[in-house]
């Protein structure tokens, strides 16, 4: 649900910002003075391509920003995890800033966004029914889901998408089995030769870092048993009074002293002789069994060279050579069970379609029982709303072949005169018309929206009257699931909402500002009766908004 916008130097626009309520919002204002920018800031915000004339003349950049709630929004929560977008579980901000010069930028909760991201991510926010391209019923996606909603059939469908994908893979492998197939004895003879080699050479788990560790010590034997000889002889060199004798010496020394202040040097004096003690007897035992060894330094050398040359022909580190052989000898058991693999995979395959046929049949008569009762609905509604002679068609065509979405693609068709061929929504010409019917289809249809916003533009174009008071009730009653922004020149249909902005505009620029119940009254009044507000236009108004109020 919006509950924030604000628009900055756009066309008109100097500077707007007003929060937006629940329910019915209604967008009022004598003609001319820009109402529809509040539209057009909205769709900018859904990712419209913008122009650089759109940019006022207050500075170089115009900018937009909408605050949407996401309490009942899951679409739009699992879309913001999927794209790594950081965000609270309460709201998200989207922003558009668009220059006169070079390209516009848009932001969700300040993350920078392609147009198309924006797109994707709007579209689960927000319905814009004014422009064609806002509009997610012109898609056949969004009317398919519409139609399954309807009849009750979206678990149905799921389990249908789900059926075919797992077909689709027992297919894919099948194929991938029978290419393979064609040069098959080639691939075996290959792997067999790769897996002779990596038998050979034998390579066991560790193995390279323990030859690498041995390698460094051999090669530098004779240095480090110079090394461990030196240190050796300055520890228990007694000839020249220094190492173990003379720090024995020291702590006898220390012994004599009679002060209880040097007792902490005397036990520290003696846990060094101790230490120094064992390091003299380790350095002893290493000169014991450390050698060098020319013959052992010569085989893992060697070794390793076998090793190294062997990675670098398969291109991997030599620690992966291990997993490397245990991939290619199940690929070599995979290829040599090919024969048996493809003739198990057609049974299999023949059963999963069998599976999907099943469901999509199930499905189709599902969704065939929901297309004559969306029909009857939306022509009822048409009809209150002064578009008598209009027709709804559900169009169920099989596909050419199958599908995740079942036996047969949804199509909304729509006929606005008699003797009319039915034609796809975003054929029929004229926005009030499809605006109207666009209403009609959401009212039937009424709670299976995902979006929370609907925004809806020049529904009451060519209408007036009763016709126009269904209209606004129909708004209002759709305003119950879904947060619905509607703007309108027709009293009867102001007088329906919950809130009520109004739209004016002086020399410099355009304003909007929240009317009180008085000031709603007056420009209602306003609306039925044209410039002179009379006692009786204001007297309509207020038993108007009573009436709609009451409901």
């Amino acid at each position: 649900m919006l509950t924030h916008l604000s628009i900055k130097n756009l066309a008109v626009v100097d500077s707007i910002s007003i929060e937006i309520a629940p329910g019915m919002t209604v967008i009022t204002g004598e003609t001319g003075v820009g109402k529809s920018l509040v539209v057009d800031g909205l769709a900018l915000l859904m990712g419209q391509r913008a122009e650089s004339h759109l940019v006022g003349q207050a500075s170089n950049k115009a900018e937009l920003c909408g605050i949407f709630s996401l309490d009942q929004a899951p679409r739009a929560r699992a879309w913001l995890g999927e794209h790594g977008v950081e965000s609270s579980d309460s709201e998200v901000v989207i922003r558009r800033v668009i220059n006169t010069e070079g390209p516009s930028r848009a932001f969700i909760n300040g993350t920078p966004m392609t147009l198309s991201e924006l797109k994707s991510f709007s579209q689960s926010l927000l319905d814009i029914h004014a422009q064609h391209e806002h509009q997610a019923l012109l898609k056949r996606d969004s009317q398919r889901h519409l139609l399954d909603e309807f009849a009750a059939a979206t678990p149905q469908a799921a389990k249908v998408a789900v059926l075919f994908e797992a077909w689709s893979a027992l297919q894919a492998r099948q194929a991938e089995l029978l290419a393979s197939k064609k040069d098959r004895a080639d691939r075996i003879g290959f792997l067999d030769y790769q897996l002779d080699e990596l038998a050979k050479l034998d390579l066991q788990h560790g193995e390279v870092n323990a030859l690498d560790t041995e390698l460094l010590q051999l090669a530098n034997a004779d240095e480090n048993l110079s090394f461990a000889q030196q240190a050796q002889r300055l520890i228990n060199d007694d000839d020249r009074g220094g190492g173990l004798a003379a720090l024995q010496t020291a702590r006898l020394a220390l012994g004599k002293i009679k002060d209880p202040n040097l007792t902490a040097m005397r036990d520290q004096l003696e846990q060094s002789l101790l230490q120094i003690d064992e390091l003299n007897r380790d350095l002893l035992r290493y000169l014991d069994v450390s050698q060098a060894n020319p013959e052992r330094l010569q085989w893992v050398e060697h070794r390793m060279q076998q090793i190294h040359d062997i990675s670098r022909k398969h291109r991997c580190p030599p620690e992966q050579l291990i997993t490397l052989q245990a991939t290619l000898s199940d690929e070599l058991t995979q290829l040599s069970d090919s024969d048996a693999a493809v003739e198990t995979l057609s049974d299999d395959i023949q059963t999963a379609k069998n599976n999907w046929d099943a469901a999509a049949t199930h499905l189709s008569k599902k969704r065939a029982k929901g297309k004559l009762k969306i029909e009857k609905t939306v022509k009822n509604l048409l009809t209150q709303m002064g578009m008598g002679n209009a027709c709804l068609e559900v169009s169920l065509a099989p596909y050419n072949q199958p599908t995740r979405f079942g036996l047969e693609e949804t199509t909304f068709l729509i006929a606005t005169n008699p003797g009319q061929t039915p034609q796809p929504l975003n054929k029929i010409a004229s926005g009030g018309e499809l605006s109207r019917i666009s209403l009609a289809i959401q009212v039937a249809t009424l709670g299976t929206s995902a979006v929370g916003t609907i925004i809806f533009d020049e529904v009451d174009v060519g209408i007036g009257g009763g016709v126009a008071q269904t209209v606004g009730a129909l708004l209002r009653t759709l305003s119950a699931q879904a947060q619905v922004l509607c703007v309108t020149h027709l009293g009867q249909v102001a007088a329906q909402g919950h809130n009520h902005f109004k739209v004016t505009k002086d020399i410099n620029a355009t304003a909007i500002e929240p009317l009180s119940a008085s000031g709603r009254v007056e420009e209602i009044a306003r609306m039925l009766s044209g410039i002179e507000i009379t006692e009786k236009s204001l007297a309509h108004a207020r038993e108007m908004m009573m009436t709609a109020q009451s409901r």
